[in-house]
């Protein structure tokens, strides 16, 4: 993400997202489809369509990324911005790498997270 030409009503620029599917996201979707379909399977009750995925039905995440080192990522493991005192952030947005679809309980148990790591540092 960059902050782009366009401007909001009180002339701030506004971000421009640059969003790729890249092969190394297809290979790890295709793995996991290939699991899941191996493990179905073996249960014998369903089909998995082996169609490949709309590619405007993802989930975006991983603009402020998550990572220990701050050369490799916006936010260290309690999601906390790097050298920052008291800003975090919360959602898809701090995954370090995403999966296909429906990430909300992923963001719910990173959030939880984060409110008891703020909650101890508070004590």
């Amino acid at each position: 993400m960059t902050l782009g030409r366009r401007r909001d009503a009180l002339g701030v620029p506004l971000p421009t997202l640059a969003w790729r599917w890249r092969p190394d996201d297809q290979r790890r979707l295709d793995r996991l489809r290939t699991i899941v379909a191996t493990e179905l399977d073996a249960v014998g009750r369903v089909t998995v369509d082996a169609q490949r995925p709309d590619p405007n039905a993802h989930h975006h995440a991983g603009t402020t990324r998550m990572h220990d080192d701050p050369a490799l990522g916006v936010v260290d493991r309690n999601a906390r911005v790097h050298g920052m005192d008291n800003v975090y952030a919360a959602g898809a947005s701090i995954f370090p790498t995403a999966g296909f679809a429906n990430p909300m309980l992923t963001i719910v148990a990173l959030t939880v997270r984060l409110a008891r790591h703020l909650l101890d540092e508070s004590r």
